[in-house]
Formats: C-alpha cells, structure tokens, sequence
C-alpha cells in the first residue's frame, strides 16, 4: 500500500510548487472581486478560496503525472475506453479470493492495486464535495453534478493524450473512474457538517467581510496603487511598441511618451473619472475632501502628483541610496575611507529626511503626505 501511495507524492510536490506562481496570477481578480462586492477581505476567505485552488491542482496533476517521455507513449500497447464498470475490482476480487468468511483474504483484497485505484479515486473528490457545500452552497444534486463533471474533464484530458501533446493517450480512460469521483464528491457532501461544526460558516465570513469593508484599511489602498502602476505600465509598453521606430529606440521619444501617458493617466483620468484612478475604481474607492465640502479638480492633480511623483521617487532614491551604500561598504577595500564616510553620511542623511517628511504627517494627521497636502481621502462607494 505505501508502495501504491508514493506514486501520489510527486504530483502533489509539483502542485505545492507551482502554487505559489498560480495563486500570484489569481490574487489580482481574487482581490479584485472581493473589495467590489464586500469591501474587504476576512482572512478565514483567503485560506478557504486558496487552499480550494491548492486542492484541484493536486487533483489535476494526479491524473496526468508523472509525465512519461514520446517514445514510451509509443511503446505502450492502445487500450480502449473501459465501457464496462469495476473489470479491475472483479479481478482483484478473484485473485485475492475474497470470502466474506476469511478474513486473510480480506487483508489480501484490501492491498491490491484494483481496489487501491478505486478507493484512492473516491478519495480523491471527497473534498470537492466538501467545498461544494460549504462555501460555493451547492445542492447535493448540483455537487453530484459537479463531481461527475471534473471527472469527465480529469478523463478527457487523459483520452485526448493531454490535450494532443502526446501521439496517443498514455493513461486508460475508464467508466470507474467517473463512478468513483462522482461518488467521493456525493460523500464529501454528506460529511461536510462534521468539518463545518468548526470553522465559520460562509454566512460568518460575509458578514465579517462586510465589517472589514466599512472602514478603509492600508492594503485596500496599496492594491489600488499597485494596480495602477501595473495598468500603466502595460499601457505604456503597447504605446511603446507601437511608436517607438522599430529599427532603434529613441530615448528622448520614449521619455516624452512615458511622461505623456503619465500626465493623462494620473493626473487627467481620475478628474475625468470623477475623483477615481482605474485602480481605485476597480476597488471602489474613489477621493474626497477630508472636510466633507466639495472636491475640486486641483486637490485631486495636487494629491495623485504627490503620490506617483513625489513619493514614487522618494521611494526610488531612498532604494537606489541604500543599495549605492551597500555597494561602497561591500567594496570598502577598492575605496578610501573618506569617499565611504562621505557618501555614507549622505546617504543616511538623505534617507531619514524622507522618512521624517512621510513619518511627520503619518504621526501628526495619521494620514501620508499626498493626503495631508492635497485635503483629500480615500472613500469606499
């Protein structure tokens, strides 16, 4: 049985490693999603949503790992698709000569491969049965359907040989299996109560998500920050590629584009936009005048200049001083004492004038410089 079950380890270590690259790519729509239709993100959601993506990973690469090379595919004999239910269970039921009245060839029956394979898949989707109910509040028929509809796709990603890659189908494509996972997701759901006793409920992390989303935490903010550096940067880059000559790149051309584009996307759009970068839109959040009067135009061009000039750079020098230190202290023995002493100073220097600049209003007014200077806060709607 240990010897059947290693089998099952690599594709699971392949998952938990490609994990991480997944759940990066999923964390912007994930996030996204969240503070649009809740307002904020309760922790107990994150754990639940990511550790599902985990889990279908490892059911996916368990159906289609280990990856064997072309010319083995080749040399395996073609096996039609098993139409007939339980032929591999049947046989292991005869050659472990299985008798209610033996309890020998019970132990034998139970470490056979035929009944290994059909256990191991029944197993496999109890959670998704599990998941079904508990967050995604499906029906038992719905879960049943769901459960035969990701074994339908576990086994025509083997039929169709991993989607045409390989010349023929290198794993066998059998009735069992789409009986078996069907089966592990309708047990998932019968035994969902006994894991739901102990964690919150999906109404429980609503709620609490709703609560999260009445005030406006620092992370919902940087997010809206972050995507809008990432919305530009892509703007930029398609900009780029098509004005930019092809034969050269014209630093002077690219300069003027970036500042241009810089100028209508965060300083044009969010006045157009009604007090709102993309970023912040997509967050709903959008600015306001800190004392409730109306907002103008200049306090939001005053605001974003601070933000993603201002403070954009201080956070780029502050970076590039540090690391110009590291680099002369690493190099302390090509250097004389006083070129090391003084760019040291100076750079120490240079970095705590910023850092009084932003900490002086986050202790002063609780708020950063770009939202003290300019009037303005960031509200949810």
């Amino acid at each position: 049985m240990l010897t059947y079950l290693s089998s099952y380890i690599q594709p699971i270590m392949w998952a938990c490693m490609l994990f991480p690259l997944v759940a990066a790519v999923f964390t912007f729509p994930f996030v996204i999603r969240q503070y649009r239709k809740y307002g904020g993100i309760a922790f107990m959601r994150v754990i639940v949503v990511y550790s599902f993506i985990l889990y279908f990973m490892c059911a996916f690469l368990l159906t289609v790992l280990p990856l064997p090379s072309v010319e083995e595919v080749l040399k395996m004999p073609d096996h039609p698709i098993g139409w007939i239910p339980y032929v591999g269970l049947r046989h292991g039921i005869v050659e472990s000569g299985l008798s209610i009245s033996d309890p020998a060839s019970w132990k034998r029956f139970l470490k056979c491969d035929d009944f290994l394979q059909c256990f191991y898949n029944v197993v496999m989707t109890i959670p998704l049965g599990i998941y079904m109910r508990y967050y995604f509040k499906c029906s038992f028929f719905k879960t049943m359907l769901i459960g035969f509809l990701a074994s339908f796709f576990f086994e025509a990603t083997q039929y169709s040989a991993l989607f045409g890659i390989y010349p023929k189908p290198y794993r066998y494509t059998e009735v069992d299996d789409l009986i078996n996972n069907t089966m592990g997701a309708v047990i998932g759901f019968i035994i969902e109560p006994l894991f739901a006793r102990f964690i919150p409920s999906r109404a429980e992390i609503d709620h609490l998500s709703y609560i999260k989303g009445e005030r406006i935490t620092l992370v919902r903010r940087l997010f809206a920050v972050v995507i809008d550096y990432v919305l530009f940067n892509v703007i930029f880059a398609a900009t780029e590629a098509l004005i930019i000559p092809r034969n050269g790149v014209d630093i002077k051309v690219t300069v003027c584009v970036w500042i241009l584009e810089g100028i209508i996307y965060f300083l044009v759009l969010p006045v157009i936009l009604k007090a709102r970068t993309p970023g912040q839109a997509m967050l709903k959040l959008k600015l306001a005048r800190d004392n409730g009067m109306k907002l103008k135009a200049g306090m939001i061009v005053k605001r974003n200049f601070m933000l993603y000039v201002v403070e954009f750079m201080i956070l780029n020098a502050t970076g590039f001083l540090m690391s110009g230190l590291v680099n002369v202290l690493l190099s302390w023995q090509s250097n004389s004492l006083k070129i090391i002493l003084l760019f040291g100073f100076f750079s120490v220097g240079i970095v705590v004038v910023m850092m009084f600049y932003v900490l002086r209003c986050l202790k002063k007014y609780n708020v950063m410089p770009h939202s003290h200077y300019s009037h303005t806060v960031e509200i949810s709607y």
